[in-house]
């Protein structure tokens, strides 16, 4: 090798920020300008004599390869990717123009460190795919999971989770935690002071590196984005900063709207008074209790209920009290049956209990007393000491029917029974 011809090259690309290398057919370094050690951080004398593809990313040596085999048979490669690893362990990015050079048996090679702008081609790219996320994604868990997944690429995350306090709440409710109990360590005195803070804040909890990143909802809510990470010593750059809290816009945006479809739903099965299921939620119930009653061949019953008295109450009083006469005998029914068994409002002053698996009549006249007793009771308004009893009936899968209309029939035909036997009573 013609050493003063590559001894001349210094002469004219010191001062150049990108790296030109030269290596001999075994992809030996021959000789690097200045720049390589900006690029890949050994001094230029500890780079001579070492095999390039030593240097190189694992991941990307496949590929380097079939470049080198095209430089040696074309000649040259123009716009050539792959990554490095720097003396420092980071990777580094670079662009590669290289020829061959026959006469003097060198590949010649300029790196130019495009780090920075895959980065930043990264970022992007995650930002995209945040926002498509968080407009695509239905139910917070499987969000988060996928907004993980692009916050891993930018932060050594070891676990990730959220919690929120909403106005009025005690007590602050866990969304997420991609690891069990990872938002444990973040105790009241943490939480509280973090609440109302808009700054991204990294702190040092449990041995770990916390960020806690402030999500601000609708109606004065908060919330925190807790990361944990694998790096105790880790440093946040403005992009990360950046990335964070456009990921807690997105996700505070997707909390706020799953809030009020959740309202939305309330709304269309729950009745808005006495906060019962309504009638499409209790045809729903009643036909799961229908197909598990045929498949186990086992009971469940229908009571319709309508309140004595009520409509004189309303006429005496006021609506308003009426309102509160029903609200409160919701209550008292609510509390004579089971977390399995469903009360509805049917309207007005009617009332039907589902029974969730009964094993006869008798245990459904069993809870019928303890109803009627409890509605017998008498109610409070302003001062006023009101009295209302209840008419009951009663229908029984599969003695009273084998079909939903038959069973509510039924139950319904029942109820004018008690009524006309002089209420007050169960039929």
């Amino acid at each position: 090798m013609d050493k003063p011809l590559l001894d001349s090259f210094s002469e004219y690309v010191h001062l150049l920020l990108d790296a030109i290398c030269a290596v001999d057919e075994e992809s030996r370094i021959i000789y690097v300008s200045n720049g390589a050690h900006r690029v890949f951080g050994y001094p230029p004398e500890e780079l001579i004599g070492k095999k390039m593809l030593d240097l190189l990313h694992p991941e990307d040596l496949e590929k380097t390869q079939k470049s080198i085999q095209t430089v040696m048979i074309d000649k040259q490669v123009l716009d050539f990717e792959n990554r490095y690893i720097r003396k420092d362990g980071q990777v580094v990015h670079l662009l590669w123009s290289t020829c061959w050079s026959e006469q003097h048996k060198m590949r010649l090679g300029v790196a130019r460190d495009i780090t920075r702008i895959k980065a930043a081609e990264a970022m992007q790219q995650s930002l995209i795919a945040i926002s498509d996320t968080a407009h695509r994604t239905h139910g917070i868990k499987p969000l988060c999971q996928q907004i993980l997944y692009h916050l891993n690429i930018h932060l050594p995350i070891s676990a990730f989770g959220i919690v929120v306090k909403m106005p009025n709440a005690d007590l602050w409710e866990t969304l997420f935690e991609s690891v069990g109990n990872c938002t444990k360590v973040l105790t009241d005195d943490v939480m509280n002071r973090i609440t109302g803070q808009t700054d991204i804040i990294a702190e040092e909890i449990d041995q770990k590196l916390m960020l806690l990143v402030p999500l601000l909802l609708n109606e004065s809510g908060f919330g925190i984005i807790a990361l944990s990470l694998t790096e105790l010593d880790y440093s946040l750059n403005e992009n990360d900063r950046a990335l964070l809290s456009f990921t807690a816009s997105q996700i505070g945006t997707a909390i706020e709207r799953q809030q009020m479809l959740d309202r939305l739903q309330h709304l269309a099965l729950y009745d808005t008074l006495t906060r019962l299921p309504n009638r499409e939620l209790f045809q729903d119930r009643v036909q799961r209790s229908l197909l598990r009653a045929k498949r186990q061949d086992s009971h469940f019953a229908l009571m319709y209920m309508d309140l004595d008295k009520f409509k004189d109450a309303n006429d005496t009083f006021g609506h308003a009290a009426g309102d509160s006469l029903l609200k409160q005998a919701a209550e008292r029914i609510t509390h004579c049956v089971r977390e399995t068994d469903t009360v509805v409002r049917f309207g007005g002053d009617e009332f039907v209990v589902l029974l969730d698996t009964v094993d006869d009549r008798k245990a459904t006249l069993a809870v019928a007393e303890k109803i009627r007793v409890v509605l017998s009771d008498p109610y409070e308004w302003q001062g006023h000491k009101i009295e209302l009893s209840v008419s009951i009936g009663i229908s029984l899968f599969p003695e009273q029917g084998e079909q939903i209309p038959q069973l509510i029939a039924a139950a319904d035909e029942a109820m004018y029974k008690a009524k006309k036997r002089g209420k007050n009573c169960i039929c």
